[in-house]
């Protein structure tokens, strides 16, 4: 198939669609920019960037995810469970940057008896320095990112109500920081043949495991909150991790990397509610209140039947409470500091706009 015929596939087909849809599907085998104005972009099947070529996706850009009727036989198949799903595979580069107040959002198009909706994004030996998802909600993949061979560079996302949150597979080294990780039904993170980064975020209220590795994998997993996780924050991983053997700037006691086993009490959740009835104003003392009844608002949710996202109207509070341990608690440096120059709080809302270097 000719460069020109390919990219036809990813024209907007707008026979009976409302202004700014568009759907797209196939091969991307050049340079290609999604922007809000024609989103939201509907993919009901497989979408491939090809080795050498580009998808961008600007600021404010929603992507909605169905279930395909025929697969693109271009594109192979993972697995079982991909060649029934929609996954974006990326082996050329896919730079997904939306901006603090300006993200870009991941969903499926219909709610599913099954535990996700589609594949997920799928880094596959890909251009590092061009593989960014940051700024960006993704929800109802089975893997929201998967990295297998590359390092792609995740920030400042939240990766809510899939399957797996982030899969490291096969040298799958991403570089993970200032994201929030929770809901997800087996794990936030799953760690296999990787060595994976991750530092300044949250991994709390997962159904299962926070962390679940392969008992030989290193990775560098600093200055993380790490809560909540009701079958285990770790699954066969370094066994320093949870062991808790000193103390931050903060007072709270951390494990040997500087990771927090405490409420990242979000705005508005029952935690922080309590802390104000209870006129706590220290974040040491609030960081002690164990309560896990956001776990519960998150799981209440969703449908019974459904692990994909809530409706847009039901936004949860990632934003930190006053009463937070995960602030000023993120790992020391100019390039993770904050807007405002101090230390990063750990999060979504911790750390720059742009990272000043790789």
């Amino acid at each position: 198939m000719t460069s020109s015929i390919r990219t036809l596939l990813l024209i907007a087909l707008t026979t009976g669609l409302s202004h700014g849809e568009t759907r797209v599907s196939g091969v991307i085998d050049s340079y290609v920019r999604w922007s809000p104005e024609e989103s939201p972009y509907i993919v009901k099947d497989d979408i491939l960037v090809a080795r050498g070529a580009r998808l961008v996706i600007t600021p404010g850009t929603r992507i909605v995810l169905g279930q395909p009727s025929v697969k693109n036989r271009e594109i192979p198949q993972r697995d079982q469970t991909d060649s029934h799903m929609v996954a974006i595979k990326v082996e050329g580069s896919l730079t997904c940057t939306g901006r603090r107040n300006n993200r870009i959002s991941f969903s499926p198009l219909y709610r599913s008896s099954a535990k996700c909706s589609w594949y997920g994004i799928v880094y596959s030996n890909a251009h590092d320095e061009l593989s960014e998802v940051a700024f960006t909600d993704i929800s109802g993949a089975c893997n929201g990112v998967v990295a297998e061979g590359c390092a792609p560079l995740i920030r400042n996302t939240v990766l809510r109500f899939n399957n797996v949150a982030i899969r490291c597979v096969d040298k799958g080294h991403a570089r993970v920081f200032n994201c929030v990780l929770t809901g997800n039904q087996t794990c936030g993170v799953k760690v296999n043949g990787s060595n994976p980064t991750f530092y300044n975020n949250i991994i709390a209220f997962n159904r299962n495991n926070g962390l679940w590795c392969d008992g030989a994998s290193v990775m560098a997993f600093e200055y993380n909150c790490v809560y909540g996780n009701p079958d285990g924050n770790f699954l066969d991983c370094d066994p320093e991790l949870g062991v808790l053997v000193r103390t931050n700037a903060n007072g709270d006691s951390t494990d040997t990397y500087h990771n927090i086993y405490r409420n990242p009490v979000f705005a508005g959740s029952a935690a922080d509610s309590l802390a104000a009835e209870r006129d706590i104003y220290s974040r040491t003392d609030m960081s002690r209140v164990e309560d896990t009844s956001l776990a519960r608002v998150l799981y209440d949710s969703l449908p019974d039947s459904a692990a994909a996202s809530p409706p847009e109207d039901s936004d949860l509070p990632y934003e930190l409470s006053e009463y937070s341990p995960c602030i000023d608690a993120g790992k020391k440096g100019r390039k993770f500091k904050d807007r405002d120059g101090t230390r990063n709080d750990m999060g979504i809302h911790g750390g720059q706009e742009f990272l000043e270097s790789r």
